[in-house]
């Protein structure tokens, strides 16, 4: 229950943001004037893999954006939506690894006490309502911290896990993970 809360203030604190239109700054040139990112066939696709539009490399944030296109149009309310739930979902992951790395600081790997859950908690809420999050989540074109961000912490989380001293095959195993989980943050973000 207790990462469900920290997620709803963070939904509730941000949902401002669901009334915003595009930025008339990079959004424009990207989203609005852009038709090439806008749906997930193969020449949309090509696209998004091949292009530095805007100078960073960034594949699967236009394959994000053009699903967005395919379900909102370019309804910019749905673009925000999209990116709400991006930073939601990091700020769940970031929950539990706080909770992992607070487990590892005190040293009881497998304690799950009311503190230290509320512990995780804070650390989640003060990342997930930080003002260093709220261009990533209101802006359009900043869809690509959220992405990135996402796949940063699982990538940390994974890491985590295969450094755990239990079978050799299961370490490989998260530690390929791991790898993937890196290899994705970096095509969310160049």
């Amino acid at each position: 229950m207790v990462p469900l809360g920290v997620i709803l203030v963070v939904a509730a604190v941000f949902s401002p943001s669901l009334r915003n239109g595009f930025v008339n700054w990079d959004d424009q040139f990207n989203l609005t004037d852009n038709p090439h990112y806008r749906g997930l066939g193969w020449a949309n696709l090509r696209w998004m893999f091949t292009t530095f539009h805007a100078g960073p490399y960034q594949p699967l944030t236009w394959v994000t954006l053009g699903a967005d296109y395919l379900i909102w149009g370019m309804d910019p309310r749905g673009y925000h939506l999209t990116s709400l739930v991006w930073h939601a979902a990091t700020v769940l992951a970031f929950y539990f690894l706080a909770l992992r790395v607070i487990r590892l600081v005190r040293g009881d790997s497998h304690e799950n006490s009311l503190p230290l859950r509320l512990g995780a908690a804070v650390a989640a809420l003060l990342f997930g309502v930080h003002p260093l999050r709220v261009e990533s989540v209101a802006w359009a074109t900043e869809r690509r911290d959220v992405v990135s961000g996402l796949f940063f912490i699982l990538t940390l989380l994974a890491y985590l896990k295969a450094c755990r001293p239990d079978g050799q095959a299961s370490r490989r195993r998260w530690f390929a993970l791991s790898l993937l989980a890196y290899a994705a943050s970096l095509l969310g973000k160049g």
